[in-house]
């Protein structure tokens, strides 16, 4: 459901839903360092890699434009490790079933100029999708989820500024198909997914000073639907979303980027983490 324009949410709509046209850009993947050792800075990913109903973890290395895939939430090796892109310090990862076909892939989001790069594999080479929908520089923040619950996830933007989320029900350049802003009681980390299993995802926010959860169990303005705390909640650690378990919704979890650890939770509850472990494949 879109919300009424209010001012601050027509100034936001201006800047994010632009009519750009859907481009196929040969040369935006597939480069990166000859070796794949990542530096620190890595952003985490999550996401179900080898089709078999459950989430886990990865890691994105922006300076080389590597992801490292783990097919378990255990600690070890990196189960798939490729380059996609040469690698910036703007672009932010995300994962998402662009296709439809019942695994994740990887993509980037380049702040810079609002531009999409989506893979449909797993692999090295060229962005299959590639799309503008976003404001070069504007702040905002990528999110992906099945928004619609056809079966494949799409993209939209988070403006931090005005709290407003902007969704596409398709990877492709045009306006937003839902725009709104949740009551939240304040600012946070964006995070989506399907919290009450009803196959359609939608938003909610961390708050990284505290640990606190706000989810929504519907894309439109409201109030929280859950509320709850996420522990450990320390200085640097970045919430991660998935189905863990296997039981067909998602549920939170924290990566600290400098350790490697990962605490997952089976539960959109108050309490310690389910599964913990590590993954840093930073030398």
């Amino acid at each position: 459901m879109h919300t009424a324009c209010s001012p601050t949410a027509c100034s936001s709509l201006a800047r994010f839903a632009f009519a750009a046209s859907l481009l196929i850009a040969p040369g935006c993947g597939g480069g990166g360092p000859a070796s794949g050792a990542p530096q620190k800075g890595v952003s985490p990913v999550a996401g179900d890699w080898n089709g078999d109903g459950t989430d886990t973890l990865g890691v994105y290395d922006p300076a080389s434009g590597f992801f490292f895939l783990r097919n378990t939430n255990t600690s070890g090796q990196a189960d798939l490790t490729f380059s996609f892109g040469a690698g910036s310090l703007a672009f932010l990862p995300i994962a998402g079933d662009w296709d439809g076909d019942g695994d994740d892939s990887l993509g980037v989001y380049d702040p810079t100029n609002g531009y999409f790069f989506l893979k449909n594999t797993n692999t090295p080479g060229d962005a299959d999708l590639v799309f503008r929908f976003g404001g070069a520089g504007a702040g905002g923040i990528p999110v992906v989820g099945d928004w619609d619950g056809d079966g494949d996830d799409s993209v939209g933007i988070y403006d931090p500024s005005s709290g407003f989320f902007f969704l596409k029900n398709s990877n492709a350049a045009g306006n937003a198909d839902l725009v709104f802003t949740p009551s939240t009681g304040g600012a946070g980390d964006e995070i989506g997914g399907d919290w009450d299993g009803d196959g359609d995802d939608t938003l909610g926010l961390y708050d990284p000073t505290n640990g606190n959860v706000f989810l929504r169990n519907s894309n439109s303005s409201g109030s929280p639907d859950v509320t709850f705390a996420l522990s450990p909640s320390r200085t640097g650690f970045l919430p991660i979303e998935g189905d863990w378990d296997g039981d067909g919704d998602d549920t939170l979890g924290l990566y600290d980027p400098l350790t490697g650890g990962v605490f997952l939770k089976n539960t959109n509850a108050n309490g310690a983490a389910d599964v913990t472990f590590l993954f840093d494949p930073i030398p």
